[in-house]
């Protein structure tokens, strides 16, 4: 990339990040404030209530909950088969370490468990990043017969669009729409939040606000469960492999307009300008 591209893309980037941050600002700045007066009133109301605990050992308290309210649910609810590192849970850790989707509701905290992690995410986001690449090329054969479907032959122009607005449809449906549903029900989240949380795991942004099989209680089947956690897995490998397509898409789209646009204004200044 040239660098007078590489610096309007610089600027382009800064101005996005900009508008991304007044936005954000404006939307959740005194939601958050909120909350904290909501809290702040909750604490003095039970250290008024309970005289015998000191404030800053129910803080001390508060902030060990914080650091893990995963294990604080598991208490509060009497639930005596918590095991978060069996298999299962072990194999999610696995695949959002790789996937650098990186939730953030497990994490190792012995140092030996670091330091693999560390070995392990070197050799294993370079392979991931081979399998996804190799499932992108499966989902590109696919896209590729879908494309040659004669919807329309007599007008080869619509039938392009309309293969193309099938894929779209297709990859929506699969990768959204369709997974979405299946956490709305299971996972009892709003459709929004389920959508909200596919979006954030294919993307690997992953803030970890919202976690599969964790709080959900209507698979009481061990057996099931296992079964709902295995579509998840296989679910976020083949939604990665095709968010990247449509991501690497949409900047290949980006940069052949930035091009068309030099090219134009190239030719505007070559006509003004005396030779």
């Amino acid at each position: 990339m040239e660098p007078r591209r590489l610096l309007v893309l610089v600027g382009v980037m800064v101005i996005y990040l900009c508008v991304g941050a007044a936005v954000f600002n404006a939307l959740e700045a005194s939601n958050e404030r909120a909350r904290k007066d909501d809290l702040d009133k909750d604490i003095n109301a039970f250290l008024g209530n309970n005289t015998c605990v000191s404030r800053a050992l129910l803080y001390k308290l508060l902030f060990k909950a914080s650091r893990d309210g995963e294990l604080v649910y598991y208490i509060l609810n009497n639930k005596t088969d918590l095991d978060r590192w069996d298999f299962s849970g072990a194999f999610g850790f696995s695949i959002s370490v790789v996937t650098t989707i990186g939730f953030g509701n497990l994490a190792p905290h012995t140092m030996k468990g670091k330091v693999v992690v560390v070995v392990y995410a070197l050799m294993g986001i370079p392979l991931m990043l081979l399998l996804l690449a190799g499932i992108g090329e499966k989902l590109v054969l696919l896209f590729k017969r879908i494309n040659k479907l004669n919807v329309c032959s007599a007008k080869p122009e619509v039938n392009r669009r309309l293969n193309m607005v099938l894929i779209i449809v297709l990859g929506l449906v699969v990768g959204f729409i369709a997974p979405a549903t299946m956490f709305h029900l299971i996972e009892d989240w709003h459709f929004l939040e389920a959508l909200y949380f596919c979006f954030t795991t294919l993307s690997t942004i992953g803030f970890g606000d919202y976690i599969i099989g964790i709080h959900e209680q209507r698979i009481s089947n061990g057996a099931l469960h296992e079964i709902y956690e295995v579509v998840a897995y296989v679910w976020i490998l083949f939604g990665l492999a095709y968010v990247s397509l449509v991501i690497k898409y949409i900047s290949d789209l980006l940069i052949s307009k930035a091009q068309k646009m030099e090219q134009k204004t190239v030719k505007k200044l070559e006509l003004w300008l005396p030779s």
